[in-house]
């Protein structure tokens, strides 16, 4: 009996059911330590995160966002408005303008057109207006009229908006009261009160209208 009892195959399972139970223990307080850790690392990633957006939506407030050289700054409707070297006002305007660096004062323009004081007008397709040379650049179709009632036609033009200058190297045809005008080059100088024109100068005077001399309505009548 003593035999039976020593070998009973109960008493033999119950050490190693202790032992699963203490190993079963131990693996829940490490499943419940790699949780915790998880869920700590977690929260950390998620501080870290939010703090990295707050930090970069305070340093796009405090820094102006940098426009690299190979970007262009387009501007609707703008407007320039200065005076010449007499004092006189002057505006230019256009339909766009473009800027490819925000440091540089040039511009290219789209439909700039100039009037000055005077009411002298000049307009072009296209042109480059530099405020610190106080030059504007016109290209292609370049309209220049004044109040007296000339107006001129050439494909380029610089005017010296300071200075109340235009000069250009290209041919130049104009109309006016006193008859036609062609050359290879111009100048329009104080405001168009003297033009000089030099190459090849053509011009068509407009014989003036003789004085009609007036009538004694007695002797149209046939009185005496």
């Amino acid at each position: 009996m003593d035999a039976v009892k020593h070998h009973d195959p109960a008493s033999l399972w119950a050490p190693r059911r202790q032992l699963t139970l203490e190993e079963a223990r131990r693996r829940s307080s490490l499943v419940r330590g790699l949780r915790v850790l998880f869920m700590a690392c977690a929260a950390v990633s998620i501080g870290l995160f939010f703090g990295y957006i707050i930090k970069s939506a305070f340093s796009r407030d405090a820094v102006p966002m940098q426009i690299s050289g190979d970007e262009v700054v387009t501007m609707l409707n703008p407007r320039f408005a200065g005076r010449d070297s007499t004092g006189q006002s002057f505006t230019i305007t256009a339909d766009a303008a473009r800027r490819k660096e925000l440091t540089a004062n040039a511009v290219d323009l789209v439909g700039p057109i100039l009037r000055d004081a005077a009411g002298t007008e000049v307009r072009a397709p296209s042109g480059m207006y530099d405020r610190d040379a106080g030059i504007l650049e016109l290209y292609d179709d370049v309209e220049i009229t004044d109040a007296s009632g000339y107006s001129f036609k050439t494909t380029a033009a610089r005017v010296h908006v300071g200075q109340d200058w235009v000069e250009g190297l290209s041919p130049l045809e104009g109309k006016g009261p006193l008859g036609d005008i062609r050359s290879d080059s111009y100048e329009i100088l104080e405001g168009g009160n003297r033009v000089v024109f030099q190459g090849n100068v053509k011009t068509v005077i407009y014989p003036a209208e003789p004085d009609v001399p007036a009538t004694d309505e007695g002797d149209a009548d046939g009185n005496p």
